[in-house]
């Protein structure tokens, strides 16, 4: 007996659904209020174990940060998976302080 083709369609896209394991893990650092957002993607290999560059948040803000959100998004996750988790991008967000705000350094 042959499967329904909507049925298997439905099946693979709650497949992809569940395998793509979006998250969100924030790290609030300060209690200030944010400036300005930074956001950008980056690249990873190996399900996220192997960073392809180093991050110097003092470059993207100056005065520091007052949080740092770090997300798999959907569609991070549907690249991942059809990647096999070879490469798997991530989203990052950082809240940066105004300049009076700033540590002095």
């Amino acid at each position: 007996m042959m499967a329904h083709p909507l049925r298997s369609a439905a099946a693979g896209l709650l497949f992809v659904v569940c395998a793509t394991g979006c998250h969100t893990m924030r790290f609030n650092v300060s209690e200030a209020a944010h400036e300005k957002v930074v956001e950008e993607r980056k690249s990873f290999f190996l399900w996220g174990l192997v960073p392809t560059r180093k991050i110097d948040v003092s470059k993207r803000c100056p005065a520091g940060v007052s949080a740092v959100r770090e997300e798999t998004t959907f569609t991070d996750g549907v690249l991942g998976l059809v990647t096999l988790g070879v490469w798997q991008p991530r989203s990052s967000w950082y809240f940066c302080l105004p300049a009076q705000a700033g540590v002095a350094q």
